[in-house]
């Protein structure tokens, strides 16, 4: 029985290393990729980018073990559906109230403000094709 319960704890800890490692790929090479940029070397910092990103899928594609479980499944879905409820009184109210000040002459509103709203949109589309092709695949 003793063996049994290490065996598992052992697997835990594996998974949990993994995981870390997984993490640390993307952190990583995000932070040094920004270092990086920051220090006049664009191309390495993207290629370090590129590592880090490679490295996660890596480790997750590349070990036997089941990193993720059906409770990081139901926290991504809750995690994601507080974001789109979140997002959406923003991109509401704020291509709402950047039509108002446009068409009234009140300010002039960025291009980049606009790219950001339709950013929103393309958001919402992409979300809303999703759950309609999940909904009725079966």
């Amino acid at each position: 029985m003793t063996q049994t319960e290490t065996t598992g704890r052992r697997r835990f800890t594996k998974r949990r290393r993994y995981r870390r490692v997984m993490w640390g790929f993307v952190f990583g090479g995000v932070a040094i990729a920004l270092a990086l940029r920051s220090l006049g070397y664009p191309f390495i910092g993207e290629a370090v980018y590129w590592i880090g990103a490679i490295g996660f899928l890596a480790v997750w594609r590349g070990t036997s073990l089941t990193l993720f479980d059906e409770r990081d499944k139901s926290l991504e879905q809750r995690a994601a559906a507080t974001t789109l409820a979140l997002s959406a009184p923003i991109l509401v109210v704020g291509a709402s109230a950047a039509r108002i000040l446009t068409w009234a002459d009140i300010y002039t509103v960025p291009t980049v403000v606009w790219g950001a709203l339709y950013g929103y949109v393309a958001l919402f589309v992409t979300f809303g094709v999703v759950i309609t092709w999940l909904r009725y695949r079966r």
